[in-house]
């Protein structure tokens, strides 16, 4: 049966691939580069975010990178300028901007309140000052602490924490120690990440030479449920395998991801779906520019997804979430039941205690949640 994957896109995702320094860990498409290139980056985005003006009605809005607070006060006030030209603010019910501690002032803080921004993503991985070396972050403990507060002082009530758990020779009371930091700031949301080795990095290289080593596979996994319990514990909602939310606080814009719905992207590099139709930007920041501004097609890849694939997409993506996919609504979707596709793979991890019905949602166990990678492969 044929049917139509997506709702028209109700979520922006904006890409400014820059950054004051490469994270040692870090894959994402971000460079360290000089205020010309930004300058002229920022105005191929905005050329880009203008064709877009009323196609969409945008629910959710989420500026990443990159480290979008890299910007200067008046290069991010050029970008929040051109979000707002291409949106309607009033149907906006989330707008997320990723900022990094060592990049964020009163000003431009001021500026992202000032812009509409009800919602920021703070990058701080760790409160502990040799971690954030190691990882090579720019920021200390002590500037995280304070960029929280002086957003909190800003009037933002609804702030994401980045933390990063095992690190080489990062010991549990170290873990443990970040989220009792993290958790007296009280934010609304914690996200909570493993660390992983990425081809090209700088951490890959050096574990290939022999400088560090993994941590203990047994320690890492006593770090992902030791921060199940204690933010359980503390009044956050374990909603998504790396994710915890204050009730009501769920990352809107990340749930359009997870549920596989339709979004779009903007910038170098970014992604959009819509409609079971993947593309993607070109990748690269200069022939991004000259691309715009030359007026050529900036895609650099594409696909239209069979209706089997991304049915499959969908359930590995649910999966992701704890309250997992509803039978119900994946037959409304795609006119089909879940298990005339995925009947054996379901029954064999049921009977492996690795996923189960809570009554019509199929979901992870929690013996299944600690190898969520390896549940998910079988429904590829």
């Amino acid at each position: 049966m044929k049917f139509k994957k997506d709702l028209p896109p109700n979520a922006l995702y904006v890409h400014i691939p820059f950054c004051a320094r490469k994270c040692n860990y870090c894959d994402f498409n971000s460079v360290v580069s000089g205020t010309k290139t930004i300058d002229l980056y920022l105005s191929a985005l905005e050329s880009e975010l203008s064709a877009l003006k009323g196609q969409y009605v945008f629910k959710t809005v989420f500026i990443g990178g990159g480290t979008p607070s890299v910007l200067t006060e008046t290069q991010l006030e050029k970008l929040l300028c051109a979000v707002i030209r291409c949106i309607s603010v009033s149907e906006v019910q989330e707008y997320t901007v990723e900022a990094n501690p060592g990049t964020l002032t009163a000003n431009k803080i001021r500026l992202l309140k000032e812009y509409g921004v009800n919602r920021i993503s703070l990058g701080v991985q760790s409160f502990q000052d040799r971690q954030l070396k190691f990882l090579g972050r720019i920021h200390s403990g002590d500037d995280a602490r304070k960029n929280f507060i002086l957003l909190r002082q800003a009037g933002f009530e609804n702030i994401n924490i980045d933390l990063m758990f095992g690190c080489p020779d990062q010991s549990l009371d170290d873990w443990e120690n970040d989220l009792e930091t993290a958790v007296e700031l009280n934010p609304e949301h914690i996200s909570a990440y493993a660390l992983t080795y990425e081809e090209g990095t700088l951490l890959t290289k050096n574990l290939n030479n022999g400088v560090i080593s993994k941590l203990d596979e047994c320690i890492e996994l006593d770090m992902y449920k030791t921060v199940i319990d204690y933010l359980t514990h503390n009044g956050y909602n374990h909603y998504e395998i790396s994710n915890f939310a204050k009730p009501g606080c769920e990352c809107s814009h990340n749930l359009v991801y997870w549920n596989n719905m339709g979004y779009v992207g903007a910038g170098a590099g970014a992604v959009s779906s819509i409609d079971g139709a993947r593309t993607s930007n070109e990748n690269d920041i200069i022939r991004y520019v000259n691309g715009i501004g030359e007026g050529k097609n900036i895609k650099s890849f594409g696909e239209h997804l069979p209706d089997d694939q991304f049915a499959s997409e969908t359930v590995i993506m649910s999966l992701r979430l704890c309250q997992g996919i509803s039978s119900a609504d994946f037959y409304k979707r795609f006119g089909y039941k879940i298990e005339d596709q995925f009947g054996d793979q379901i029954n064999r991890l049921i009977g492996d205690g690795l996923i189960c019905y809570d009554n019509e949602r199929l979901k992870l166990t929690e013996k299944g949640l600690f190898i969520a990678d390896t549940v998910m492969t079988e429904f590829v």
